[in-house]
């Protein structure tokens, strides 16, 4: 990985160890007030003392800010120079290890692990806690300080706790940074997976109404076949008849065996014509038996459904009808069309059970999934679509979270009687 990989920044959230960072500061500046108060504590040059230290303390402050800002791998090596540089300045006048000089400390670490990223934040805190331990020793090892005449060395309790609140830290900072990390991978993978689920949910319906127009187009060309074919047979049949009519009556009967013959003749022409147009009219009635509706074109989408998307779908027609007639039947599809897109795109439900039944002259119909449900339910324009559909036919619906889990929604239509076209079938 190059160095852009390894000191990359999350813009947002890197906010939050920044005011982190600043908070720091601002915690060991209190300290250093309330503990050395106005007069300079110990020290013989009370002047040159906050002097020394204001003066370095805003030059760390301010190489602690533009640490936090920087990109560059120079510029970050600069300033982690100048920030240990004024830290040992700090250090050099104060015997405070565990409250101010760890407050300084903590916030040198957090910019630092907020620009380095995973995995290689991992081995920054020991090597951190050993620098900050070798210069917690610098100061007495470098000699007196006439800035602050008592300054003395570590005691190695204080090192030990010392050390352990960085590395705490350090790792906690981490811990947190990596659970965002992988929070933001998650919801752009969930973005993904609802876009994909939304191109699938669109494709099945897509394929859903082609299967649909396919069928009804291969009916439509198979009626005007078989209607084309009866116009032929009849029109041919009825010809050849009128034309033997014709020869009949221009003889005048007088051959009777002529006559006899030709009627013979007529005769079988209309029986042949008779026979191949109720074959025909029998083609047609096929056809149009064949044809997909009611709950066979339900049970079609349900095949396709499942196919194209994996979820599961079950379905109990209780003593329902095969058919309700055009309108009802297709109302009822409608209603599985837009009950399935939902139990996927906005439950991502992995089972949807349809359930019929013939109540008191109504067809009731409920489409329950095991999806998430939903917080607040707002009508989109997919259930205001249905809801209008429903109403026309004098019926309800009701959407809501099923007791069980998932999502729920309940469908009651009354019954229409529909007078068919076949109610004078032929032959």
């Amino acid at each position: 990985m190059g160095i852009k990989t390894v000191l990359k920044k999350e813009n947002i959230f890197s906010y939050v160890f920044d005011a982190y960072a600043v908070l720091l500061l601002l915690t060991a500046l209190t300290l250093f007030i309330s503990t050395y108060g106005l007069d300079g504590g110990t020290s013989e040059r009370p002047f040159e003392f906050y002097r020394t230290f204001f003066v370095f303390f805003l030059f760390y402050a301010l190489f602690i800010v533009l640490l936090s800002h920087t990109r560059h791998l120079l510029g970050i090596l600069l300033l982690c120079f100048l920030s240990v540089t004024a830290l040992l300045v700090l250090d050099y006048s104060l015997n405070d290890y565990l409250t101010i000089r760890l407050m300084l400390y903590l916030a040198f670490q957090s910019v630092m692990i907020s620009l380095i990223a995973w995995p290689f934040d991992l081995p920054f805190p020991v090597l951190f806690a050993c620098a900050a331990l070798a210069l917690q020793l610098l100061p007495p090892f470098l000699g007196e300080n006439d800035l602050n005449p008592l300054l003395r060395s570590a005691r190695i309790e204080e090192l030990i706790t010392f050390t352990v609140i960085l590395l705490v830290s350090a790792y906690l900072q981490i811990a947190v940074k990596h659970l965002h990390a992988l929070h933001e991978k998650a919801k752009s993978q969930i973005e993904i997976l609802d876009a994909t689920i939304t191109k699938l949910t669109i494709f099945s319906q897509s394929l859903q109404n082609y299967a649909r127009t396919a069928e009804m187009e291969a009916a439509k060309k198979e009626r005007y076949r078989i209607s084309r074919e009866i116009h032929d047979i009849s029109g041919y049949m009825f010809t050849n008849i009128i034309a033997m009519m014709d020869a009949i009556i221009a003889t005048g009967c007088r051959n009777i065996d002529k006559t006899s013959e030709m009627c013979s003749a007529a005769r079988s022409q209309a029986q042949e014509g008779l026979v191949e147009t109720r074959r025909a009219l029998h083609l047609l009635r096929k056809s149009d038996s064949e044809r997909e509706v009611g709950m066979r074109a339900i049970y079609k989408i349900k095949k396709i459904f499942e196919s194209t998307t994996g979820v599961r779908v079950e379905i109990e027609s209780g003593n329902l009808d095969a058919t309700f007639g055009d309108e009802l039947d297709l109302v009822l599809y409608r209603i599985v069309q837009e009950g399935l897109t939902n139990a996927l795109r906005h439950g991502h439900a992995t089972c949807v059970r349809i359930l019929f039944w013939i109540v008191e002259e109504s067809v009731q119909m409920i489409i329950l999934d095991n999806g998430t449900g939903a917080k607040k339910i707002i009508k989109g324009i997919g259930l205001a679509g249905m809801e209008e559909r429903i109403s026309r036919l004098g019926g309800v619906v009701r959407a809501e979270n099923a007791p069980e889990g998932g999502f729920q929604l309940t469908v009651t239509i009354p019954l229409q009687k529909e007078q068919t076209d076949d109610t004078n079938p032929l032959g």
